[in-house]
């Protein structure tokens, strides 16, 4: 070391200059970037790691200085750190700089005082990939969070306890349950499980334990009670979550509130419930079977008679023989302006069913056309009866009938 003299006469120690060869090497050699700045902010050197991150030649940072290089609004922050590290004070800041492919470079700033050279030098970190991936934390979590706001329903995470302990929940319990995040987290106000309708809760939980001992996801319908004391219906879809060697660490999913949808289903089985009946009635009263005489049963057939109506009124005049125990039927074709093969075919199906059953049938009504197309038809009648009216048909059965005593008195 050399010593000097200083203005008040004691001796002042100055560095040879062996001691500031070897810090100028350990300051190019300084892996971390370093930079060295005057009190005006001239850069007066930088060590090849920062020309490095900075994409720019020792001397072409002396020519711009710090703040050609710095983000234009960084400005005062780094003026302001150059004024206190020249007080001696240690500073430290975020700022970014300009690199010459246009990106900014973030770097971490630390400097200090260094008073034998009457520059303040910064050793800086370069913190870009740090703060883009913080960054992109934060927009992840931010979309996550806006998406989990808009939808319709609660996600959740949870422990497979009877409780259902909440470990998170998004801010869709509030309109699910009525409950505030913070009232279903850990349990704090009421648990999930105390939420489940009575009649729920334990196919709720074997459903849930069955899926986990497959490692299956699960789907569910149940009730909850929410905390107005209301009642809705949730649809919910979850898994287990497992660590690398099996152990179920969590549940995870999501529930939607179904009960709009519960609802309209089950007005539409009531609506469809109500149609039913009200076909039947209808098909009631186009079979109107009716018993004119002790063992006597007629059947006006109207409107069109096909497979279907036929297989009904076949089923219908069959158990209505059996019912009554009558000996005759009459169907009455008044109101039939025409028949095909087809209602001809129908109709002498009826009447032999009818025949197995030990009753006689008759046709009666039968008008000249509807004649006339049997016969064109070739229909096969088999020997059936056939009156021009009901009353011709009515006549026929009773003579029967009074044949019929006189025979079993004789």
């Amino acid at each position: 070391m050399a010593l000097r003299w200083t203005k008040l006469g004691g001796p002042s120690i100055m560095p040879s200059s062996a001691a500031r060869n070897d810090r100028d090497r350990e300051f190019v050699l300084q892996p971390a970037p370093c930079l060295d700045i005057d009190k005006s902010g001239a850069i007066v050197r930088a060590n090849p790691a920062f020309c490095a991150i900075a994409g720019r030649t020792e001397e072409e940072l002396r020519e711009l200085g710090l703040s050609s290089i710095v983000w234009q609004d960084a400005h005062d922050e780094v003026a302001k750190a150059l004024l206190d590290a020249t007080n001696h004070e240690t500073v430290s800041f975020d700022a970014p700089i300009c690199h010459p492919d246009g990106e900014l470079r973030w770097l971490e700033w630390r400097g200090v005082m260094e008073p034998a050279r009457n520059v303040v030098q910064f050793i800086t970190h370069d913190g870009t990939t740090s703060r883009r991936v913080k960054s992109e934390m934060q927009e992840r979590e931010r979309f996550l969070t806006t998406l989990l706001a808009n939808l319709p329903g609660m996600a959740y995470r949870c422990r497979n306890d009877p409780d259902w302990t909440m470990e998170f929940v998004s801010a869709g319990c509030l309109a699910l349950t009525g409950y505030e995040v913070d009232d279903l987290l850990f349990n704090k106000t009421t648990s999930f499980g105390d939420l489940f309708h009575p009649d729920d809760a334990q196919p709720v939980w074997n459903a849930v334990q069955k899926a986990l001992a497959n490692k299956e996801p699960f789907t569910l319908q149940y009730r909850i009670r929410t905390k107005g004391g209301g009642q809705r219906w949730c649809f919910e879809q979850g898994r287990g979550v497992f660590s690398d060697n099996g152990e179920l660490l969590a549940l995870e999913g999501f529930i939607t509130d179904i009960t709009h949808r519960v609802e309209a289903e089950e007005e539409l089985r009531d609506k469809l419930t109500l149609i039913e009946a009200q076909r039947n009635q209808i098909a009631d009263l186009s079979l109107p079977i009716i018993e004119v005489w002790d063992g006597v049963l007629t059947l006006p057939i109207v409107g069109v008679l096909d497979d279907v109506r036929s297989a009904r009124i076949m089923e219908g005049l069959l158990d209505a023989v059996v019912r009554t125990q009558s000996e005759h039927v009459i169907l009455d074709l008044t109101a039939v302006a025409s028949v095909d093969a087809a209602v001809a075919e129908h109709l002498v199906s009826i009447l032999r069913a009818v025949k197995l059953l030990g009753a006689r049938g008759v046709l009666s009504g039968i008008r000249p056309a509807v004649a006339q197309s049997l016969v064109g038809l070739s229909a096969d009648l088999g020997g059936i009866p056939t009156t021009s009216d009901l009353r011709g048909a009515l006549r026929s059965c009773m003579r029967l009938d009074a044949k019929n005593t006189r025979a079993r008195k004789g």
